[in-house]
């Protein structure tokens, strides 16, 4: 069956219309002509298998990447321009569709590295190491993934050496962050392991690196514990943004994109007021309330995990940063909207919910920072009669996926 594609779906998919029903097909560009093969039928919208490009369109181009049952880099077939308009479009779309918010979405800021970019990668391992096939449990094995860090594949490649050589049982994940030439890995497994063969392969790879045993019998998706054992090497990675020393561990939340996270949290930082004084919510580890603190009048950063909170406070004695107030708790019950005039929220995947937001209504200035336009539709749609939308702006946080990074500015209606 030949149909024309005048659209994407949400997951970026080619749309065509039969019969007036909307159809989803995986791997379709926007304007291509293709023959399908209907795979399943729902009331208001079918989805199909393309069988055969016949028009193909300009912005297609051969995808680099050699496993094709993996399902992290859905838009490698899309030219790059066409990410980024994708990435506008989805953010307008989601806003309008779960929020009713019709707004002006800015063109998404653009990464210099399509590739090699992430800093941190997490494999799941079952005698073979790599990611999850696309909505399966089955592994798809990766020896060279191009969105990660070469040192991370480096390390992924002396890995399957080890495991091949010396087959150890109950090995369950393995975790490798790599910035600056500093490289930390972590050996996830459910029990006891000897781990001395894989210590010399990192040892004559790297002049930097360091390695941990995570002890892991959790049945759910976490994958770093507490229960962590440093084997050798270093123990954290030093570096450096903004003029701003800090440490990372293993476990450290950062952004998986540097580049990219520099260019947000200069935008950010560039929508401080002066005199500002500002709340960071769910604020990790710090970064991005010092980077504020160098412009506003003084920065509270609050945060409930412990360990996160600490390194946000070693950040702050390291730098000398004398305006700044790091709080470990609850957002919600830290959070005073009378004490701040501007509010940064930049929380989890999940969102912040419902009743942080409504918590929040009544901030002069608001900045809300996401990384999934579904859960920050459902938390504007929460104080949407509240504020003023003044601007928002994604970032290409993650190239090659779906996923991209919103900054929201909002000011109080008078």
């Amino acid at each position: 069956m030949r149909v024309k594609i005048f659209d994407y779906g949400m997951n970026g998919e080619g749309v065509a219309k039969i019969d007036n029903k909307i159809v989803l097909i995986e791997g379709a560009l926007n304007g291509e002509e293709v023959d399908i093969t209907i795979t399943k039928s729902y009331a208001n919208y079918s989805i199909a298998k393309l069988d055969k490009i016949i028009l193909p369109s300009p912005m297609r181009i051969n995808t680099p990447c050699g496993y094709s049952d993996c399902g992290g880099c859905a838009l490698q077939n899309m030219a790059y321009a066409e990410q980024l308009k994708f990435k506008q479009q989805l953010v307008k779309k989601t806003l309008k569709k779960v929020a009713d918010i019709d707004a002006d979405v800015l063109p998404t800021v653009a990464a210099d590295k399509q590739f090699n970019y992430r800093n941190k990668a997490s494999f799941v391992c079952d005698n073979l190491v790599g990611f999850y096939k696309k909505s399966s449990n089955s592994i798809v094995e990766i020896a060279n993934c191009r969105l990660m860090d070469n040192n991370i594949n480096k390390v992924l490649n002396l890995f399957n050496k080890f495991l091949k050589e010396y087959t150890p049982v109950g090995i369950k994940n393995l975790v490798v962050r790599s910035i600056d030439n500093q490289v930390l890995v972590a050996v996830v497994s459910n029990k006891i392991i000897p781990l001395a063969p894989f210590a010399e392969l990192l040892k004559n790879a790297f002049k930097k690196v360091g390695l941990y045993l995570v002890l892991n019998t959790r049945k759910d998706k976490v994958v770093l514990t507490n229960n962590i054992t440093h084997i050798f090497g270093i123990k954290q990675i030093e570096t450096q943004n903004f003029n701003i020393k800090y440490s990372l561990g293993i476990n450290s939340f950062h952004q998986t994109n540097i580049e990219i996270q520099n260019k947000l949290y200069a935008y950010v930082q560039n929508l401080i007021d002066n005199n500002a004084h500002v709340v960071n919510g769910f604020s990790g580890v710090g970064l991005l309330s010092a980077i504020i603190a160098q412009k506003a009048r003084h920065v509270e950063g609050i945060e409930i995990e412990k360990s996160a909170h600490l390194e946000a406070e070693k950040l702050k004695i390291d730098n000398k940063i004398a305006n700044l107030t790091n709080i470990l708790g609850d957002f919600l019950v830290k959070f005073n909207k009378s004490s701040c005039d501007t509010l940064i929220l930049d929380p989890a995947k999940r969102g912040c919910g419902k009743k942080i937001m409504q918590k929040v209504c009544g901030v002069k200035n608001l900045i809300y920072i996401s990384c999934n336009p579904i859960s920050m539709a459902k938390d504007l749609r929460e104080i949407k009669n509240c504020y003023i939308i003044e601007s928002i702006k994604p970032f290409d946080m993650f190239p090659n996926t779906l996923s991209v990074e919103t900054v929201v500015k909002l000011k109080l209606k008078e």
